[in-house]
């Protein structure tokens, strides 16, 4: 017996066993955990929204079929020594193409470059194979054996290079990512959760102002929570009416059955709110629509104007029109309104206080994030 070639046969093995377990691995969780949302928003449109996508479901079936497709391909070519991992290259070459989605899905699908790089890559990786098919008896023998042998890692090293790869290419866009998952979310009924999506983010976009927007409108929190978090856009982006904020999977039918009814085609979001109220949709969302939207566009004279139309002016009123009321009473000398409130004047006089401190206005602007970022005066100051 040849115990040379034993041992040779099981260390071989043990490096495809691990090599097959750190592609299942990746595949998996890099589907279910990083991209399961914006492939959710792919078979929407591709489907035309008849179908919804089950992200264990998916991922599971992903990574068999992409196995299999490895498995295959090696049972072909039997390359099994230090070349092993290039059998995994196509697998991870269809994972990079199937999680390539941009925003711009909902236009359309289309394979863009894909459509001539794939099959040239497929082609170099085949020639390339062939080759090395042909050389592998030639490879002189690696002694050292087991889990850390070197057999191993020289498998292991390109895998986790493909592995990067994939993630650079693949989409990577955290708001594209933001806005599928808030959607996904909003579609189940999560509306606590899908307002906490991108919370710690402080890039900006419109249609991710618009989906928290009405988030907190469904849980009634919409005047006390929506500056807690970036804001992007005007008012007429509150709403996904003309080239502004639009959605991705969630239906439009729905956000406008909570509101109350679907607007004419040529509406703006202004028009939109007076049509609704004329038409005799007086409701507290619809009045948190059109305030919060004064106060997006940095309007409070409107806004002190409208106010007591729907909220009577006192301390129950919601956390931000008081931060409203408490910076417009400051900055007019003849305020139409005058609002005290001793908790909130003295926090606003130490904001004040606090940017006399810091002359500089790089060192001013991070002194004020850091204690009043969430608050309607940062906003209104600095969240340009």
């Amino acid at each position: 017996m040849n115990y040379n070639n034993r041992l040779e046969n099981d260390s071989t093995m043990t490096m495809k066993v691990v090599c097959a377990v750190a592609f299942v691995t990746f595949c998996f969780l890099f589907l279910m955990f990083r991209q399961a949302d914006v492939i959710a928003v792919a078979q929407h449109v591709l489907s035309d929204g008849k179908t919804t996508y089950l992200p264990i479901v998916g991922a599971l079936l992903v990574t068999f079929a992409l196995t299999m497709l490895q498995q295959g391909l090696n049972s072909y070519l039997h390359i099994n020594h230090r070349s092993h991992w290039t059998t995994y290259f196509p697998s991870m070459l269809l994972l990079t193409i199937l999680t390539d989605i941009s925003v711009e899905i909902t236009n359309g699908f289309k394979l863009g470059a894909w459509a001539w790089l794939a099959p040239l890559l497929i082609v170099i990786w085949g020639l390339v194979s062939l080759g090395l098919k042909k050389i592998q008896n030639y490879e002189p023998d690696i002694h050292s054996r087991g889990l850390f042998s070197r057999l191993m890692w020289v498998n292991l090293f390109p895998m986790c290079f493909m592995m990067m790869g994939v993630g650079l290419v693949s989409a990577n866009d955290d708001m594209f990512h933001y806005r599928a998952k808030m959607e996904r979310l909003m579609i189940n009924g999560e509306w606590d959760k899908a307002v906490m999506v991108g919370e710690k983010s402080l890039d900006k976009d419109i249609s991710l102002t618009m989906l928290r927007c009405y988030a907190l409108a469904r849980e009634g929190h919409m005047a006390d929570e929506m500056f807690k978090y970036t804001v992007a856009g005007t008012s007429e982006t509150l709403l996904p009416l003309g080239e502004g904020s639009s959605l991705l999977m969630y239906p439009v039918d729905s956000l406008y059955k909570f509101l109350g009814a679907r607007p004419l085609k040529s509406m703006t979001t202004r028009q939109y709110i007076k049509a609704l109220e004329a038409s005799g949709y007086k409701s507290r969302t619809i009045a948190d629509y059109r305030l919060c939207g004064m106060l997006v566009d940095r309007d409070i004279d409107a806004f002190v104007h409208e106010l007591p139309r729907h909220y009577n002016v006192n301390d129950s009123l919601p956390l931000h029109y008081r931060e409203a009321l408490t910076l417009y009473t400051h900055k007019r000398s003849m305020p139409l309104i005058v609002y005290h409130n001793q908790i909130m004047d003295t926090d606003y006089e130490d904001l004040q206080k606090l940017e006399e401190a810091n002359k500089d206005p790089k060192a001013r602007r991070l002194a004020v994030f850091n204690q009043y970022f969430g608050t309607y005066w940062w906003y209104y100051e600095y969240g340009k």
